[in-house]
């Protein structure tokens, strides 16, 4: 995907989820990236949760919102970070224009990201073979089988939810028994 093309055409919102060391997340409201030629995203940060979080643990997601429930969760991973520079200054700017008079001040950090996965904000579609899938059984008239599926699917599809007997029948398969007790009904 060429993203300098999509983020210049495309309107929305974003936000950005981090989490420190220990697994605590955060997600805060953050515009859409500077892109490089290379594809590499650039946020400017302030002083906040969301850096914190980035020095300890360098994951990130960003998830742009355009219209209704479309666009794009883009899986980030931080290369490095600057201090000053013309992007930070770009950055503070648009800041300075778009926010409000002298919020670019608050801008202390550009911090750069490689992109390592790129997945729609809701899955419309699930590549995998659902044959097993009880919404397709039931299609079917399969209601036996869905009684037994029903009562202890094996896997989840992480894309779209779906539950199948066999992790073969899903293209992103977890298994409900690496789910903790409580999160799955």
């Amino acid at each position: 995907m060429d993203y300098k093309s999509y983020f210049s055409g495309a309107s929305g919102k974003g936000f950005l989820a981090t989490s420190n060391k220990k697994g605590e997340v955060n997600i805060a409201f953050y515009s859409r990236p500077h892109v490089l030629d290379d594809g590499t995203f650039v946020f400017g940060m302030t002083d906040r949760l969301t850096h914190a979080n980035l020095t300890e643990n360098p994951h990130a997601v960003y998830a742009f919102n355009e219209n209704g429930y479309s666009g794009k969760r883009f899986y980030l991973e931080k290369i490095k970070e600057a201090t000053e520079g013309p992007i930070l200054q770009q950055i503070k700017e648009e800041a300075n224009r778009c926010v409000y008079p002298g919020a670019g001040a608050l801008v202390k950090y550009v911090v750069y990201f490689k992109v390592t996965k790129e997945l729609p904000l809701v899955c419309e579609t699930c590549s995998g073979d659902h044959s097993k899938h009880i919404c397709e059984l039931a299609g079917q008239g399969k209601f036996d089988e869905i009684k037994k599926l029903a009562q202890a699917p094996d896997f989840m599809c992480i894309n779209c939810g779906r539950l199948a007997d066999k992790k073969e029948n899903l293209c992103n398969p977890l298994s409900l028994a690496d789910v903790p007790f409580g999160l799955v009904s």
